[in-house]
């Protein structure tokens, strides 16, 4: 129930703050220091001490107030009531009248507590439905709660009533209610944190993905990674062109641009832009997804002889079994350079040798070399689901199988 009352004390202005200073003596500020030191420290004895001698001095209802008010957070609601209703025979305070209320609900004392809110307040006040609302959700009465909360945010527009009654129509799963209220206010007034926040719950609870996203862009005008969360939607419902016009829209890096066209299968597009990193930061990175990029749009024999090179740069930053063999694999595969594909592919090996793939390209150098012998004593005992690995393995035993026959 702690939402319940973060909204009480929210809507009845119970701030938990220092009193304000209305010196009427000497000593006073001194007093008041001690008594917030004390309350900071949890030390409320103290406090109340002080706050009982400062309202004897002073008659300054906002101690009276204090008194209250430590006495509640003491859980003393006995002693809340008795003051409260001490106070009310002389005067009344909207303040010590809530914490009266409150008492009367952490005793689990309902009807005393509605009784005690009809004799005092007329039930078209603003103060009457925020109470009783209050009082029903902590009675776990939902829909009578509504009806009050209904009836307050006719009244006022708060923004904490709306979210109280959105979070109410939400505990009673009235998603078409609560959002026919939130995107009402949202139109009016702009995506406030809160409201949105409410919005969110409800889309994801009612897997509107769709809206939900539409939320997460206007949210980013709080934090950026909302973009991040409307992108990923895009991204899994393929709106690969909204996913575009968002990075566009809140120029957004791009490295997630560049992304988009990887997941839009658009390689062309995703070298390009990786390329433009690489010529801004100078990082090796994106030289290499600029490499890779490229490579998966079926380039040119022009565009891999230059890819060739841009890789055995990049060996110099990632001597890495991966980066031989993908250089290897490019000389070797497409008749540039077998002989130097070999090397490259000789040392993935060394530093992989269980990895399949690089001894396929191993393999598959000696094969391109004519040494069909030797690529198949590197690869006839792979065994794998790879369409090109098992069609190179067997184009490389049709030349052993044809080398003998030859020899006969």
């Amino acid at each position: 129930m702690r939402s319940v009352i973060i909204f009480g004390l929210l809507l009845l202005g119970c701030s938990m703050k220092s009193p304000e200073k209305v010196k009427t003596f000497p000593q006073e500020d001194q007093y008041m220091i001690k008594a917030i030191v004390a309350e900071d420290s949890g030390d409320y004895n103290k406090s109340l001490a002080i706050y009982n001698f400062l309202y004897k001095k002073t008659k300054n209802p906002i101690y009276y107030e204090k008194i209250v008010e430590d006495l509640f957070r003491e859980r003393k609601y006995d002693e809340v009531i008795k003051k409260a209703e001490e106070f009310s025979c002389k005067s009344f305070d909207k303040k010590i009248f809530k914490y009266e209320i409150f008492a009367f609900l952490e005793k689990k004392e309902y009807e005393k507590a509605k009784n005690v809110l009809m004799n005092r307040f007329n039930k078209k006040d603003e103060f009457y439905y925020m109470m009783m609302s209050y009082i029903l959700i902590k009675q776990n009465k939902l829909k009578d709660a509504v009806y009050y909360l209904k009836s307050l945010y006719a009244l006022n527009h708060s923004k904490n009533v709306l979210l109280e009654l959105s979070d109410v129509l939400i505990r009673l799963k009235k998603y078409n209610e609560a959002l026919a209220y939130l995107r009402t206010h949202l139109d009016l007034y702009g995506c406030e944190y809160d409201v949105c926040q409410r919005l969110i719950v409800i889309y994801r609870q009612t897997y509107d993905f769709e809206n939900l996203a539409t939320i997460y862009e206007k949210m980013g005008q709080f934090n950026e990674k909302y973009y991040i969360y409307a992108l990923n939607i895009y991204l899994e419902n393929k709106e690969y062109d909204k996913a575009i016009n968002l990075i566009k829209k809140y120029g957004l890096s791009k490295e997630y641009l560049m992304m988009v066209y990887v997941e839009k299968r658009d390689f062309r597009k995703a070298a390009s832009i990786a390329y433009e990193l690489y010529t801004q930061t100078s990082s090796p990175k994106y030289l290499l997804k600029y490499c890779e990029y490229l490579y998966y749009d079926h380039p040119t024999k022009e565009e891999l002889k230059d890819i060739a090179k841009k890789l055995e740069y990049l060996i110099g930053f990632y001597p890495n079994a991966y980066m031989y063999n993908f250089l290897a694999y490019i000389l070797i595969d497409n008749d540039i350079d077998y002989k130097k594909g070999l090397k490259f592919a000789q040392k993935a090996v060394e530093l992989r040798p269980d990895n399949m793939e690089y001894i396929d390209t191993l393999a598959w150098g000696y094969y391109k070399l004519g040494k069909c012998k030797e690529a198949w004593e590197i690869i006839k005992d792979i065994e794998s689901n790879d369409e090109v690995i098992n069609k190179h393995k067997k184009l490389i035993k049709g030349c052993v199988d044809d080398f003998r026959k030859d020899n006969k």
